[in-house]
């Protein structure tokens, strides 16, 4: 039976996207959009994003250590790109059709290289959204530690954890001026690969495999690249804050105390779409933002962040779990066919027994004498299958 779920993480989750909205709301918007009304208060601190990276980089851990990578990527890949796109073309259409006149100069070009997640490799197109920086980056981290899982162990990997940290910051000398190193550098977001060291390297600690001393050095030098390649020396530390947020959640206790044991349905609720609540909730939400710009800075802040909940449960709901299901339901035919040969092979047996004759001609999956055919029960239990079905896979 698996462990119940930790309210911690789906409440670091939330601290970590609401540190994102209200970032962007506050601080963001108002800067690109003077149209908007000045914010009631301001939130500029950058570090709910790269929480995330971190928190995605954990748990990729978490599924690799499980084995079969390929399913792992599957699956992430099938939870991540299908509500991207949707919301990626969603966005397009809102900032080409909706927008203020002089919001958007996007072209379709834009959306296909942001679609393909391709960005980062087109210096020249067009940001959808800004949030969307994130995507490429966690794809190629996943693609990676797939690739990895099976071959980097032990030293290998803590050395691979700190140049993860080191190399970018030595590659950055070459970086200034455009060319193959300056390409390859964005294209595979190098300057972000201490967050996945820092989530990486948190999750070896919580299982023992890296000491408290080690830990704190490659957060430290995480940290130190992090200001390096951001200049933002607050939004930093605000990160390091919510690092020992991570630690916590992955050895110390479950936060179920409180408040927050009496808030766990909204709490476990509102994790539950934060994944789509990033997808959706900035560059759409500016829109929202500018329509009820006449009622005031209250009135904008809260229709910012009801349009990203609400459509964030609504791409969760109707894409993002949909899709999800879809495509990682490969095993289920196989499973079925198992089920109606079981029972095909039982019910000819006992046809067989009785001097009558099969129900089909079909050639038998195994001969009626075989002991795990001939006894077996029409009804039998589908768990044995559904064992068969996945070493199948």
């Amino acid at each position: 039976m698996p462990p119940p779920r930790r309210i911690n993480w789906d409440v670091l989750r939330i601290l970590a996207v609401a540190a994102v909205l209200l970032q962007h709301a506050t601080h963001a918007g108002p800067a690109v959009h003077p149209e908007l009304s000045p914010p009631l208060f301001t939130v500029s601190l950058e570090m709910g994003a790269s929480t995330l990276v971190v928190i995605s980089a954990f748990f990729a851990c978490a599924s690799l250590a499980k084995g079969q990578p390929a399913r792992f990527l599957r699956n992430r890949l099938a939870r991540l790109v299908p509500a991207y796109v949707v919301a990626a073309v969603c966005t397009y259409a809102v900032l080409t059709r909706v927008a203020p006149e002089g919001w958007s100069q996007l072209e379709p070009r834009d959306l296909v290289v942001n679609a393909l997640m391709l960005q980062n490799w087109f210096p020249d197109a067009r940001l959808v959204d800004f949030s969307y920086w994130t995507l490429p980056v966690q794809v190629t981290g996943f693609v990676a530690g797939a690739l990895l899982a099976s071959r980097v162990r032990g030293r290998a990997l803590k050395a691979l954890l700190w140049a993860l940290v080191a190399a970018p910051l030595v590659l950055r000398v070459w970086t200034v001026e455009p060319g193959a190193v300056r390409t390859l550098y964005d294209g595979f977001g190098m300057h972000r690969g201490q967050l996945f060291a820092a989530g990486v390297s948190l999750w070896l600690w919580s299982k023992g495999r890296l000491g408290s001393r080690h830990l704190t050095a490659l957060l430290l030098a995480a940290l130190t690249a992090q200001a390096v390649h951001t200049a933002d020396i607050a939004s930093t530390v605000a990160l390091g804050v919510l690092l020992v947020g991570v630690a916590a959640c992955a050895k110390g206790p479950d936060w179920d105390i409180g408040p927050v044991r009496f808030l766990r349905r909204p709490v476990k609720w509102l994790a539950g779409i934060s994944y789509g609540v990033y997808l959706v909730h900035q560059e759409i939400g500016y829109v929202a933002m500018a329509g009820v710009a006449r009622f005031g800075p209250a009135v904008e802040l809260a229709t910012f962040l009801g349009t990203a909940v609400l459509l964030g449960w609504l791409l969760t709901r109707f894409v993002e779990k949909p899709a999800f299901k879809a495509l990682t339901a490969s095993h289920r035919p196989v499973v079925v066919r198992l089920v109606l040969a079981a029972r095909l092979h039982s019910a000819q047996s006992h046809l067989g027994s009785a001097g009558a004759a099969p129900s089909s001609g079909a050639p038998l999956w195994r001969p009626v004498s075989h002991a795990s055919t001939s006894a077996a029960d029409p009804l039998t239990s589908i768990e044995p299958l559904l064992a068969v079905s996945s070493q199948l896979r």
